[in-house]
């Protein structure tokens, strides 16, 4: 899956004299929660809600005197809408960054955030496990033991709560989870 598939196209963008006033203005009436910063229209850093909290408000900086080009975050990380998601998530990751913006040429053309790369990953568990379901009817993924049955333990799998891959999931009233979810959820104790 590529990066153009998940990102968002709805941008914000501004200018590198913006200040912290209106670029929190622009945050709020846009409900976002980051701004890309631009020069000559080329994008060249980003503003987030938590660099105004960090950069301005923790240090009683009067907003209307601090200019994006002081704030942004830069260089300005990127990825081209042709790289695979899971690159996607390696970049953010390395980088320790929750949003990527997303260049074609020299073109923004959309972002792509950790909660976009989550709503997939829940989507790709699925897949998976619908994969596993299909190709492996009585083999090692198999969800019935010889008799028909659903086996109490299960050695590895998709957890029918989070979603996710596990190395061990438990029956719990025909319901395949894993350890955590059965310690953390009040239906399973």
């Amino acid at each position: 899956m590529s990066v153009s598939d998940v990102m968002s196209r709805r941008l914000i963008t501004a200018d590198v004299s913006e200040t912290a006033d209106r670029l929190a203005e622009r945050m709020a009436a846009g409900r976002v929660g980051c701004i890309i910063i631009t020069s000559d229209t080329h994008p060249v850093g980003i503003v987030t809600e938590r660099d105004l909290v960090v950069k301005v408000v923790s240090r009683n900086i009067k907003p209307s005197a601090a200019k994006a080009e002081e704030l942004m975050s830069r260089p300005l990380i990127t990825i081209g809408p042709d790289k695979s998601v899971e690159l996607a998530s390696r970049e953010m990751i390395r980088h320790r960054i929750r949003r990527l913006p997303v260049i074609q040429g020299k073109k923004l053309v959309g972002l792509v955030t950790d909660s976009d790369l989550l709503v997939i990953s829940s989507e790709l568990s699925n897949i998976l496990r619908d994969l596993i379901r299909q190709n492996n009817p009585q083999g090692e993924f198999s969800d019935r033991d010889e008799s028909g049955t659903r086996p109490e333990q299960f050695r590895q799998g998709i957890c029918e709560v989070c979603n996710s891959f596990q190395e061990e999931l438990v029956n719990v009233d025909g319901t395949y989870v894993c350890n955590r979810c059965r310690d953390e959820l009040p239906f399973f104790q």
